[in-house]
């Protein structure tokens, strides 16, 4: 991890600098390029004038120190923006999982139990649009849909959970769809393909040849065995679903980490980039090691393994 982290703090500190501009041509404007000497005294200002690897080392130094910078713009230290919009953020993406296990573990298991059937094909196509539309693209088609053509949807207006829960709950409602769809059809073919390996195992047939139940044999003997794979598929797409709210929250004009790594990119924020962005792959990470853990406690194989 660490030295992932390391790799991803050089690539961010390269490709930020890499785009056009920098925050003294952000904030003079035209001024920046009428007046040399105001736009050398700015570089001055902000350490752009140094070369960049003492940057990357003066950066990387105070990072190991806890020290995640400062933004150039507010002037509020990097880790506090961060925490502020985080709460935001982990609403979005729990609600985005939760919806993407309820939609998605019920289909799949009714795909593999309807195999090779019309409504084991219908699941099927569903499950492959859902992996294929845009997330910005979906999200548009749902504000215009339900907010502005049938007016069922408030508008796109934040409400903190603390403060009102069934107006955050509505105004959360599209952002989780829109954010959900391709996890929910990731999940829905996987749940499918553990549940026709499970539906196959010897111990399945043995109940089905005790006389149980067809819907017992299924829930009871089948699903709980075959979730397993689905739970770690799930867990790890809640990694994945850390970097699709930076659409998503754009699209919706939610204020959450995804909207404040936007705008500090648009306006060369370099260190809330940089801090952010190195902020969100170390909690990618740590999921996806949660999800390994939980993975061995889930299969007690792993343990005796």
């Amino acid at each position: 991890m660490a030295l992932t982290l390391l790799g991803v703090s050089l690539l961010i500190f390269a490709m930020i600098r890499s785009v056009p501009g920098t925050v003294v041509e952000q904030l003079l404007g035209q001024a920046a390029i009428a007046s040399p000497e105001v736009l050398a005294a700015f570089r001055r200002f902000f350490g752009l004038d140094r070369p960049a690897h003492v940057q990357y080392l003066e950066w990387v130094a105070s990072v190991l120190r806890g020290d995640f910078g400062v933004s150039w713009l507010s002037g509020r230290p990097v880790l506090a923006l961060f925490l502020e919009r985080v709460p935001v953020s982990a609403e979005l993406a729990v609600l985005a999982v939760a919806w993407s296990l309820l939609i998605g573990i019920p289909l799949g298991t009714a795909s593999a139990v309807w195999r090779g059937g019309v409504r084991d094909g219908a699941i099927r196509v569903v499950a492959t649009l859902g992996l294929s539309l845009p997330a910005f693209w979906q999200g548009t088609v749902l504000i215009l849909l339900f907010s502005i053509y049938l007016g069922w949807m408030p508008s796109l207006e934040w409400v903190p959970f603390t403060r009102h829960p069934a107006a955050n709950l509505l105004t959360m409602a599209l952002p989780t769809l829109t954010l959900g769809t391709a996890t929910a059809a990731t999940i829905t073919r996987m749940a499918r393909s553990t549940m026709l390996d499970t539906l196959g195992r010897e111990y399945v047939r043995t109940a089905r040849a005790k006389g149980l139940p067809e819907r017992r044999v299924t829930f009871h003997h089948a699903l709980r065995n075959a979730l397993i794979p689905v739970v770690t598929v799930a867990g790890v797409q809640l990694g994945y679903i850390v970097g699709g709210i930076v659409v998503v929250e754009d699209v919706f004009t939610l204020p959450g980490v995804g909207r404040l790594l936007l705008d500090a990119i648009f306006q060369r924020d370099y260190p809330v980039v940089q801090g952010v962005i190195l902020l969100l792959a170390a909690a990618f990470m740590v999921l996806n090691l949660v999800v390994d853990l939980f993975y061995a406690v889930l299969d007690p194989r792993l343990r005796r393994g």
